[in-house]
């Protein structure tokens, strides 16, 4: 497990958005919102960048969760996969400041548990259009995690991820507890702001 974990971590630390961004002209930790992700990167150079950035984090994802699998089945795809999303949020490159960790996230649930994703996105989206984008982003997340203790519960099909069982639900706690305080704080801001214009 050590090993998913480090290995995980290190994949997911890559700095991929600061390069292809940079090859671009364009540094997304000084402009915009200063988030090293893809919607900064659709912000400030368009949707190629931005699909590059994204396509990147999901394959950094990935990549972890499947070496974590090959180590030693689902436990340790879960910690890779986790362990690549905290690489994303706490970059070592940055003085442990990085990106949101969604990208990363997605990538590591496409191995892990496919249908979660699918039945997420969705709701992510829509909700992001109601609630605003962090308040939608925190719903998705705990859309998400409600589900995985759904699927857990009646030991539902998972297509090629792990098995339907307690993992399933620690995965989905790992992730709310390593993205969600990216997005209390977006919220927070965002009500600071709107008091500023009142």
């Amino acid at each position: 497990m050590i090993w998913a974990l480090l290995i995980g971590y290190l994949i997911g630390s890559l700095p991929t958005a600061d390069v292809v961004s940079r090859m671009r002209g364009i540094d997304l930790r000084t402009a915009g919102t200063r988030n090293p992700g893809a919607a900064n990167a659709l912000g400030l150079g368009g949707r190629g960048l931005a699909a590059a950035v994204l396509a990147l984090d999901l394959v950094k994802g990935a990549s972890a969760a499947i070496v974590g699998a090959n180590l030693d089945g689902d436990w340790t795809a879960v910690g890779a996969g986790l362990a690549a999303v905290a690489g994303q949020i706490h970059s070592p490159w940055f003085r442990f400041r990085g990106g949101k960790g969604l990208g990363v996230a997605a990538g590591a649930t496409i191995v892990i548990w496919p249908i979660g994703l699918l039945i997420t996105l969705p709701v992510l989206a829509g909700a992001a259009r109601v609630l605003r984008s962090s308040g939608g982003t925190l719903f998705g997340m705990a859309w998400f995690l409600g589900a995985a203790a759904l699927w857990s519960a009646n030991g539902w099909s998972t297509a090629w991820g792990i098995d339907a069982d307690d993992t399933l639900v620690w995965y989905g706690i790992g992730i709310v507890a390593l993205a969600a305080p990216k997005f209390i704080a977006g919220v927070g801001s965002a009500r600071s702001k709107d008091s500023d214009r009142r």
